[in-house]
């Protein structure tokens, strides 16, 4: 059945009502409203007419930044915060609300409050935040006084509280336990120790340490002062610091083990027991005396022959007596660092050296352990009176602590220390420890004349002629080697290391032991400033100190000569090295030894890459048998200096100081230079030896150097000048060269065109002549000559430089 709905007629609108509509009605537009917004807009447009509105926002800003400070970022994070709430509807659970929304405007109240605790320089607006907080005003009030710090700090417990109720439940129920672990476990302790020592350091008075001042023991729980007392120079037991912790708990009070029963002597540089008396009385005799030693009187006049300078011409041994270490507060601090570190260790040697300190560590135990129930005769477990089973701590294996986790502390141990750097040499060589290298506070200069007073130097002395004093080691024991066996020497460090230090003790040394019928030294020197001193000594084999780097080559050719000449000599009498030849019957001239210095090898390696190196390779295979020995020096240690050639036939090796692990390893083939100190630290690597030793080199003073030269070049000696062998550099130069045509006569036209080459320059030089006239090296020395005589050079100056003296206007030259 259909249903009919009945529909309502639409009512017709009269043509007047639609007139009214379409007709604008201003009725409708003066209404009251209308008017009141408008004149309302007029007036708020004509105040920036009126007013200066960016001065005036400027200042609302100020004042804003001045009261509120950085405040008013959180209070912008709060809005924030409370928007993101109330669009995803938090308030619904009103009491979680509630709560976080307490402890969120405490937190911010907690973080305005230490904004108004600091300034800083900073500038905001036109406000500085070093005149005011950085909380403003409001945030300087919130925390004035201690009753306004308190509440401050009372902000971020209820904070705590508001916003993680666990946890704040779980720290408060915990605490108290907390505490009375870490008074057991002596924390406050080692803070305290550590704030004493911190103190005690940085107030501590630089040259301080009188007679009577006590002294200051590293490492106490308190500064504890101790009254010095002699300690007997003989110790029937070893030394043996065991850790005064728990290795597998935390760290202790330093200071409880052997360093609390430790009192300080004063360390002596080493001295023979009978050479005391002498040096006592010495000091007593004469103290107003200057520090250099005085020569004295040998009678060389009533003897032929030469003679060998006295040791008084060298500085005296220096007694050290200003050390202020405490080798066993170290030790025990050494000791307890590795414990805190779960490492077992026992401190059983302590060397004292002139530059380190070495602590023998022997490495402990690593116990396994494992918790057993126990039982009652029954079988049954036993309950203790909690109600838990009973359980016994039973051992059930130990193995030995690994080196690796030693050597692995390195850096903990060194900033334990307060150490600038560590070397540890794990293990040290015949030896069943780990041997840790502690710098000392001071270092002790170690004199030539104090190792070559030792025992072991005067015992090398009388089987060779070669002996070389090198220093001290880690143990203030002398160090001397035979640079016969070495048999040839390299050399290298940084600039200021010590190694051209090292070179004149080489040869001071030398010349303090040998004659120049024994030994002859060949010195090249590019660099012009080391060995320029030892000018005019009669040990030179040649009549001058090489440092032209034209007549490198030639000199180097000039002992490969030299090295034939003495094989031949060997073969016609049937030998094979020079001593059995200096003892055969049959020989009545011997022949001295030969030692090639050459200060820096860089230089020659620029200079004459392929020559330099083929001729040192050369040497070092061969020149052994003949008495010639090498001592090479650089201080560039790199692969194209120091190549594998040159490396390989140097077994003996000597490392000062470097800038860089990839320089040692050139050196040494290993690391471990990097991490020496400098002013004649060194690692010295003989032949026999599987790693390195380190030791403190011999110092020789400038006056020293100039005291033995003039001792050899002094009259006395004018009648024992031994002959040299500037044959053979100039043969060797003359087959560098080319062609051996080398006669200039005054009419040759190569004069005249070196008197025209001179009178153009201030200054000549053979160099000069052999580039302009394309002749070699000795033809150009020979030119000079002529040139000298005719008046148009001066002398020699330094080097092969000569100055011109005339000029082109003189008479009879054009």
């Amino acid at each position: 059945m259909t249903a009919h709905t009945r529909s309502r007629p639409r009512a017709s609108r009269s043509p007047r009502t639609r007139r009214q509509r379409g007709r604008w009605n201003v009725s409708r537009v003066l209404r009251p409203e209308f008017i009141g917004l408008a004149i309302a807009a007029l007036t708020i447009a004509a105040i920036p007419f009126l007013v200066d509105v960016p001065a005036v926002a400027a200042e609302a800003r100020d004042w804003l930044t001045r009261t509120f400070g950085l405040g008013i970022f959180i209070l912008a994070s709060l809005s924030v915060l409370g928007g993101l709430a109330i669009s995803r509807r938090s308030y619904t659970d009103w009491k979680r609300f509630a709560r976080q929304a307490s402890g969120a405007v405490c937190l911010g109240l907690f973080i305005w409050g230490a904004l108004g605790l600091n300034k800083a320089e900073w500038t905001l607006g036109g406000v500085d935040f070093r005149q005011v907080t950085l909380g403003g005003d409001i945030g300087r009030y919130m925390v004035a006084g201690w009753l306004g710090k308190l509440a401050w700090m009372s902000t971020l417990v209820l904070a705590a509280a508001l916003l993680a109720p666990g946890a704040t439940r779980a720290f408060a129920r915990n605490a108290p336990g907390w505490v009375e672990t870490a008074w057991e476990r002596r924390w406050p302790h080692r803070v305290a120790g550590a704030v004493g020592r911190f103190f005690a350091f940085v107030f501590r008075r630089p040259g301080g340490g009188g007679a009577h001042e006590p002294e200051i023991v590293i490492g106490g729980t308190l500064r504890e002062r101790l009254q010095p007392r002699p300690v007997p120079a003989f110790e029937e037991n070893p030394v043996q610091i065991r850790p005064s912790i728990d290795p597998g708990g935390p760290m202790s009070a330093i200071g409880t083990g052997a360093a609390a029963h430790f009192r300080p002597q004063t360390v002596v540089s080493p001295v023979d027991a009978d050479e005391d008396e002498p040096l006592a009385e010495l000091e007593a005799g004469d103290e107003d005396a200057p520090d250099d030693p005085q020569q004295l009187s040998l009678g060389l006049g009533q003897k032929p022959g030469w003679q060998l300078p006295a040791l008084e011409l060298l500085n005296a041994p220096q007694i050290s007596t200003n050390r202020k270490h405490d080798n066993a507060a170290r030790a025990q601090l050494i000791v307890d660092t590795l414990a805190s570190f779960g490492v077992d260790a026992t401190v059983v040697e302590i060397n004292e050296g002139p530059t380190v300190t070495q602590f023998g560590v022997e490495p402990g135990w690593e116990v396994r352990y494992k918790d057993m129930s126990l039982k009652d005769e029954q079988g049954k477990l036993q309950l203790g009176p909690d109600g838990r089973t009973r359980t016994e701590r039973v051992e059930v294996g130990r193995t030995r602590v690994r080196v690796n986790k030693i050597t692995a502390l390195q850096n903990d141990l060194a900033l334990a220390l307060a150490a600038p750097s560590l070397r540890i040499e794990a293990p040290v060589p015949g030896r069943a420890i780990v041997g840790i290298e502690v710098p000392n506070d001071s270092a002790t200069v170690v004199t030539l004349r104090n190792v070559m007073e030792a025992k072991e130097f005067r015992d090398l002395a009388k089987k060779t002629k070669l002996a070389l004093a090198l220093g001290k080691g880690v143990s203030g024991v002398p160090i001397v080697a035979d640079l016969a066996k070495m048999p040839h020497l390299l050399i290298a460090g940084a600039t200021g290391s010590g190694k051209s230090v090292c070179m004149n003790a080489i040869i001071a040394g030398i010349m303090m032991e040998a004659s120049p019928a024994d030994v002859r030294f060949v010195m090249v020197d590019p660099k012009r400033v080391e060995l320029t001193a030892y000018k005019g000594i009669p040990h030179l084999a040649f009549s001058e100190v090489i440092v032209d780097v034209d007549k490198v080559v030639g000199a180097l050719q000039a002992v490969v000569a030299e090295m034939e000449a003495r094989y031949k000599k060997f073969a016609a009498v049937s030998v094979r090295n020079i001593e059995t030849y200096n003892r055969h019957p049959r020989v009545l001239n011997k022949l001295p030894y030969w030692v090639v210095i050459i200060d820096e090898l860089a230089d020659l390696m620029m200079a004459a890459p392929f020559e330099v190196e083929k001729l040192l390779c050369r040497l070092a295979q061969l020149a052994r048998a003949t008495g010639i020995h090498l001592v090479v020096a650089t201080q560039r240690p790199s692969v194209d200096v120091v190549t594998g050639l040159i490396k390989a036939n140097f077994p003996t090796r000597i490392a000062f100081a470097v800038t860089s692990m990839t320089d040692s390893r050139t050196i040494l083939d290993m690391g471990g230079a990097e991490k020496l100190l400098g002013r004649g630290d060194m690692l010295y690597m003989p032949t026999d030896a599987a790693k390195p030793i380190r030791l403190q080199g011999v110092y020789v003073s400038d006056a020293e150097v100039e005291r033995i030269v003039q001792f050899w070049t002094d009259d006395r000696f004018r009648n024992l000048t031994p002959e040299t062998a500037d044959n053979l550099l100039e043969e060797a130069l003359t087959e560098m060269n080319g062609d051996g045509d080398f006669a200039v006569e005054e009419s040759d036209p190569i004069v005249e065109r070196a008197r025209g080459l001179a009178l153009q320059h201030r200054h000549v030089s053979p160099s000069l002549f052999q580039r302009r006239l394309h002749v070699g090296y000795v033809k150009a020395t020979k030119l000079i000559d002529i040139l000298e005589e005719e008046g148009i050079v001066g002398p020699r100056e330094e080097g092969e430089s000569r100055k011109v003296i005339a000029s082109a206007t003189d008479d009879g030259l054009y």
